[in-house]
């Protein structure tokens, strides 16, 4: 089973995601578009794990996080990755309280290495993927001053989930598996 953690959405902000990924399709030649239902803020991948490991990675989360308070975040900007001769990943950036993200990242992150995966060798960089291999037909700024004068709901970081990743008829769907509440 290929997984992660990570935080899901209200539908209302997912909603509001797609209108910006459709001024973004607006304004590119080519891309490949994140589906509504996919967008969420990963706090770690896991890649391919046995079922019975599902068990060892709840409670070890339930161990690190029982005491860890709900938050929350707003999306204020975005960024990309580059890639050769495209934009390889376009993303949303949360902001807000990100010391309360790194910090919930960091027990996550901790969690995980105590039942035997590997530390994250990269710092951590929240993002939300909106979209992949995009082209552009104009500047990136457009998209950026286009983002940063909408109004985002809030984003309500109130349990963490560990989603199974999986292909099916040729689209990527994340299913939750199990969350744990924060306090």
């Amino acid at each position: 089973m290929r997984t992660f953690i990570g935080i899901d959405f209200p539908k209302s902000l997912k909603e509001q995601i797609v209108e910006v990924q459709s001024f973004l399709k607006s304004i590119s030649k080519k891309g490949r578009w994140k589906y509504i239902d996919n967008f969420h803020l990963t706090l770690k991948f896991l890649g391919e794990i046995e079922y019975e490991k599902v068990e060892k990675i709840r409670q070890a989360l339930e161990k690190n996080l029982k005491d860890f308070s709900r938050f929350s975040l707003k999306i204020s900007s975005c960024g990309y990755f580059k890639g050769h001769g495209n934009l390889r990943v376009v993303y949303l950036k949360p902001d807000g309280n990100l010391e309360k993200l790194n910090n919930l990242f960091t027990l996550v992150e901790n969690a995980m290495v105590e039942i035997g995966f590997e530390r994250e060798k990269r710092e951590y960089t929240p993002h939300i993927t909106i979209a992949q291999d995009v082209v552009l037909n104009e500047p990136f700024e457009n998209f950026q001053k286009f983002v940063e004068s909408f109004s985002f709901d809030e984003i309500p970081v109130e349990k963490v989930i560990l989603f199974l990743s999986e292909e099916i008829d040729r689209k990527r769907v994340y299913t939750p598996i199990f969350d744990i509440e924060l306090v």
